[in-house]
């Protein structure tokens, strides 16, 4: 895995980050998306989770640390690229400049490995609905403050597709559960319940979910305008 981490790794058929083969894996074909200069930053999927982290402030100066390891950026089975490594410094490059490419990485900090040549399934288990940087960039600073005298629950999607909801009752020793189709029915149905064992005609819910609701979205790789 290290020695696809340098530079000989970039390239098969020449040209800065480009990756090409014949995309067959196991006798499945599909079709390779070349890593282009110009592919945008934002597009790529943040390695992370769900939720944007910067430990780093200020402005992304490569010549401050000479000896950092290189943005380790990575295909998935889908065709998507994740950053495996030096999710920091990208979300430092997209927070000054949200258009940045490709190309505003300089060559000796970046790496790319193909599918099949890195730990994906270690991602696929921490990381399961890997999102690109463009969408958990977008969702900061906008979480809703929870409701006073609010009941808090989880949601989770269980091996079938179905949304379980539950919450410790607020009579000792009683738990509630729900499930649905959706998110949304799942914690309506929960709430429905809570009304009744309450005798309330309002319940504020917020369940916090504790596995992926959602499949893995592959993001649609843009270009920079000219």
């Amino acid at each position: 895995m290290s020695d696809c981490y340098s530079p000989a790794c970039w390239s098969d058929r020449g040209g800065r980050g480009r990756i090409g083969y014949n995309g067959r894996r196991g006798g499945a074909e599909r079709k390779p998306v070349d890593m282009q200069p110009n592919m945008k930053l934002a597009d790529l999927m943040y390695g992370h989770g769900s939720k944007f982290m910067c430990s780093l402030s200020g402005r992304f100066d490569p010549e401050k640390f000479p000896d950092a390891p290189p943005i380790q950026i990575c295909e998935m089975k889908c065709g998507c690229w994740i950053v495996a490594d030096g999710n920091n410094r990208v979300g430092l490059i997209l927070k000054k400049n949200p258009e940045a490419t490709i190309a505003d990485i300089p060559e000796r900090l970046l790496a790319t490995a193909r599918f099949g040549q890195w730990d994906a399934e270690m991602m696929d288990w921490w990381n399961p609905c890997a999102k690109s940087f463009r969408e958990v960039m977008g969702k900061r600073g906008k979480k809703t403050p929870a409701p006073k005298n609010c009941i808090y629950g989880i949601i989770e999607r269980d091996g079938e597709g179905k949304f379980i909801a539950s919450t410790h009752g607020m009579k000792k020793g009683v738990a509630l559960s729900a499930s649905g189709s959706t998110p949304d029915e799942a914690k309506r149905l929960l709430e429905a319940k809570l009304k009744i064992m309450l005798e309330s005609e309002s319940v504020s819910l917020v369940l916090t979910a504790v596995t992926p609701l959602e499949d893995h979205q592959c993001s649609l790789f843009r270009p920079a305008e000219n």
